[in-house]
Parts: structure tokens; sequence; C-alpha cells
């Protein structure tokens, strides 16, 4: 499992002594990237629950399973449309749209500039998402990600 708190760590080594405009950047992606292992470690534990190593590949599959854009349009969905979940996880699902899109911008657009303020603060909002949507009942939790992974019919 790629830990969540792990890569929002890692974020913020990379802006340790004077970071460069890439490690800003890097920095920017990788809080994005804590909130999207977290959806998808819930989302393949939902799944199967192995009690031992033999069905690890599809465990695998299953956490690979989500869709980055999938996600982020069904995030739009759960907050915009009053889908009945609980606070903390419309909090989570906005600081994923958000993250989202600045993660767009710091890995593919050379004309936005990011300063280390900005990526220090993300960090913050990804760890308050984190622990807005950890802080909700197990069954919210759990309706969000099969929310986030199970297609309607007819596409996204």
């Amino acid at each position: 499992m790629i830990e969540a708190r792990a890569l929002l760590a890692t974020a913020s080594k990379l802006l340790e002594s004077e970071p460069s405009e890439v490690d800003v950047r890097r920095s920017v992606s990788t809080a994005y990237y804590a909130l999207f292992h977290h959806v998808c470690w819930h989302f393949s534990d939902i799944i199967l629950q192995p009690q031992s190593g033999a069905y690890e590949r599809a465990r695998l599959q299953a956490y690979r399973y989500l869709d980055h854009g999938v996600a982020k349009v069904r995030c739009n969905e759960a907050t915009a449309q009053a889908k009945g979940f609980p606070a903390g996880i419309v909090e989570f699902a906005e600081a994923f749209i958000d993250l989202q899109q600045l993660r767009h911008a710091a890995d593919y657009d050379p004309k936005q500039r990011f300063v280390e303020a900005d990526a220090r603060t993300l960090i913050v909002s990804a760890e308050a998402a984190l622990m807005a949507f950890d802080a909700e009942p197990v069954e919210a939790r759990r309706a969000f990600v099969v929310f986030l992974g199970l297609r309607p019919r007819g596409g996204r």
C-alpha cells in the first residue's frame, strides 16, 4: 500500500533546504496523490480483504481500478448534488477536485508558477481532507469510494 501520510511527508521533504521550482511542483503533485492513493486503498479494501497473500494480484487490480478523471467527475457530483455524504466526505471531495486541478497545472503547465508557500498550504489542505475523511463512519467512507469507483451505466 502507498500510505497517504507518507506521501504528504515526502511532499514536505521536497520543500526543505531552499526548494527548486521542480521540487515545489513535485510537492504539489504528491499532495494530490496522497488523496488519490487513500481512496484507492479504501476501494481495494472493500473489494477484497485477503487474509493471506493468495489474492494479492486481485487486490492490486482493485487498487488500480479507480480512474482519475472519473473520480473527479464523481467528486463534483458528490459536492454539487447533495448525494447525502456527510461533511467530512464532502470536504475530502472538494479538496480532491482542487488538488487534482493543481496537480495538472504543476505537472503539465510550464507557465504556471508555484511557490513554496503554495505547496505548504496544499499539504495542510490534503492532511485536513484526510482527517475529515477518516473521521467519518466507515459506512460513509465505503459508500463514497464505491461511488467514486463504480461507473454509472452508459459511461462516466
